[in-house]
């Protein structure tokens, strides 16, 4: 049966550099990183950690000392090349990979990972269900998930002030924004998608339970008042677990982890680099899911005959036809 196509957003378009959304965002830079230094070692030490959307690289720090290798995986070519750049150490040890795909066709096989984290990309994704069964099956272990609810603190007050509190109560997903749509959630139906794949979860944090406050308050008043509304948001990532805050962060665990079996490499793929070649043993192909024949600046498919590439310090893994 053919998959239906499903939109990515191209967040190439225009010359966009995603390093500018952050200019001005300090008080959620902040919050993320406390509980992403609180939550992330709870993942243990893997062998192979996945991070999906990683951009470029925003929380690689928070994984990179834990995780004997480490995948960033995005859209976004520039956001890969800003990846490249800042952790060219990393990329040069073989403990770093960039992989250029999108989250409905990742190139890797089924558990190829310990243990993974998705972070602010949940709302890109239009065809949730997809998006979650798609990072799912790569991962062996555990993984931290990112959730936009649409039914947090603020979104309620607006819901019944608008009489619109029926749907962001509901469990269908509630769609923003107007030249870029991007979806919230809600945090059950979430859980018992993840329930159904295979995970236990439990809530991690509510985070960014204040974040309008920077947007409203005078730069004066900001400075002034960041101890006092950093202390209200260390309390409420506690506190609003499942309901306060617009982003809730939820530790999913498999209730039966598994580990990958690998095929061994073609005989001309022996030669590959140490580090290459471990990556090559947990990729397919993102268009049928067969095995690759590697080289040290490609990767074909005998199967559909499709050729990925190398470009510069990350892998190319959009197969061709879906290239914008």
């Amino acid at each position: 049966m053919q998959t239906k196509q499903v939109e990515v957003i191209d967040y190439d378009a225009h010359g966009y550099d995603y390093r500018s959304y952050w200019a001005g965002r300090d008080y959620e830079f902040w919050a993320e990183d406390r509980v992403l230094r609180r939550l992330v070692p709870k993942l243990g030490r893997p062998h192979w950690f996945a991070d999906f959307g990683g951009a470029f690289g925003r929380n690689a720090g928070h994984y990179l000392p834990h995780a004997e290798h480490s995948v960033i995986m995005d859209y976004s070519a520039t956001n890969l090349r800003n990846a490249g750049e800042r952790y060219a150490a990393d990329l040069a040890a073989g403990r770093l990979h960039l992989i250029r795909c999108d989250l409905y066709r990742i190139p890797f096989r089924d558990f190829a990972f310990d243990a993974a984290m998705v972070v602010r990309v949940l709302h890109h994704l239009s065809d949730l269900d997809r998006g979650l069964t798609e990072m799912s099956r790569t991962i062996g272990g555990g993984w931290l998930v990112d959730v936009p609810i649409k039914h947090h603190v603020l979104g309620l007050a607006r819901g019944l002030r608008g009489g619109d509190l029926r749907r962001v109560r509901g469990p269908e997903p509630v769609a923003k924004g107007v030249e870029e749509p991007y979806w919230n959630f809600q945090l059950r139906a979430v859980r018992e998608r993840l329930g159904r794949l295979g995970w236990r979860t439990a809530l991690g944090a509510s985070v960014n339970n204040f974040r309008q406050w920077e947007k409203v308050a005078p730069a004066r008043a900001t400075r002034l008042a960041r101890p006092l509304v950093h202390g209200m948001e260390v309390v409420a990532q506690t506190a609003g677990r499942g309901w306060w805050g617009p982003s809730q962060f939820v530790l999913g665990r498999r209730h039966d982890p598994a580990a990958p079996a690998y095929d061994r490499l073609r005989q001309h793929g022996a030669d590959l680099p140490p580090h290459v070649a471990d990556l090559a043993r947990r990729v397919v192909c993102p268009q049928c899911v067969s095995r690759l024949s590697w080289t040290a600046e490609s990767a074909s498919c005998d199967r559909c005959a499709l050729r990925f590439r190398r470009e510069g310090a990350f892998w190319d893994f959009v197969p061709p036809g879906a290239q914008r």
